[in-house]
């Protein structure tokens, strides 16, 4: 048909995909690479809807002694458990996100993920901060499904190359689900092809999280992204725990018994493959932390045998054994 587009060869896609770096580093966190090499990386969220810290969203106005003592507490953990942690900062206006990220810099070297509701929103804060030299150990969230093409062009123009990527699959719940919508069978354009598009070279793949049925089949789903790109994966279990109504039920299920389950959860998926995990709100550290620090200890031990050894000094392995 004439004036159509031309359908990449599996090698012409394959060679597109070679773009993205299998782990990599952003700031001070390393992220990718094969189960039990890298710890899991965690990502909490701050200044999120209805968080108490926050007095006005639209200004960003928020109380930073009880910022400061969130940030204090992550910190201090990290270096306990040899876990690395991400933060994913929420903001209803530019305005808001420069204010959150500003200070967020001065008092910590994680990462931050930049994340709002509305696209404009987030280009408009990114627009700014890199006025100000700020871009670096930002990280784009997210690409998606809606992403449009004057997105994508702004992000190129621009001096930032990390992004979270939703694989959200609406047509399937089936394990290639997310594979497929990265990668876009069925004559789509992949999202991986819209974050090439967007100069992202370091590339988080997240795997939606329904709800807690959903928790068993994540796995599968990471695998199969794995074995066929070697890209960093994860998902946001706090999506299913924070939601499910049967944790949400007071009357059968203590704030005790939450925080057990939902510790669970993160390390159920950590010790199956999952390179990072949003653990919701940022206060979620205090259990969630020890938890997957622990199976991340266990695991890379045991593969020991295999000739599999922690790549990074910090590993878990060598602050809980």
């Amino acid at each position: 048909m004439p004036g159509a587009k031309r359908r990449l060869t599996f090698m012409e896609q394959k060679k597109i995909y070679d773009c993205f770096e299998k782990d990599f580093t952003i700031g001070n966190v390393r992220i990718g690479g094969d189960y039990g090499e890298i710890p899991t990386v965690l990502i909490g969220s701050i200044f999120y809807m209805n968080h108490r810290i926050v007095k006005d969203p639209q200004t960003g106005s928020f109380d930073e002694e009880k910022a400061g003592a969130l940030i204090k507490t992550c910190n201090t953990l990290s270096e306990q458990m040899g876990v690395k942690y991400m933060l994913d900062v929420i903001g209803n206006t530019p305005e808001a996100l420069i204010r959150y990220i500003t200070f967020l810099k001065g008092i910590t070297d994680a990462p931050i993920l930049l994340n709002a509701t509305l696209p404009e929103v987030r280009i408009a804060a990114l627009q700014e901060l890199n006025r100000r030299g700020m871009l670096d150990g930002i990280v784009y969230n997210s690409i998606n499904g809606f992403s449009t093409s004057e997105e994508l062009d702004v992000l190129a123009r621009l001096p930032i190359q990390a992004s979270v990527i939703q694989a959200y699959n609406p047509g399937s719940k089936k394990a290639d689900g997310p594979y497929k919508v990265l990668t876009g069978k069925g004559g789509k354009e992949g999202f991986l092809d819209k974050a090439a598009r967007a100069g992202m070279t370091k590339i988080m793949v997240d795997i939606p999280a329904l709800d807690l049925s959903n928790m068993g089949t994540i796995p599968y789903a990471a695998r199969v992204i794995k074995e066929e790109l070697g890209i960093p994966v994860g998902t946001a279990p706090s999506n299913a725990t924070y939601a499910s109504p049967w944790l949400r039920n007071k009357e059968i299920i203590s704030t005790e018994q939450f925080r057990a389950v939902d510790a669970s959860v993160n390390s159920y998926l950590a010790a199956n493959g999952c390179n990072f995990l949003f653990i919701g709100p940022i206060d979620g550290c205090r259990w969630v932390m020890p938890s997957v620090a622990a199976v991340n200890a266990f695991h890379v031990y045991g593969k020991r045998s295999g000739g599999i050894c922690p790549l990074t000094k910090e590993h878990p392995m060598y602050k809980v054994l």
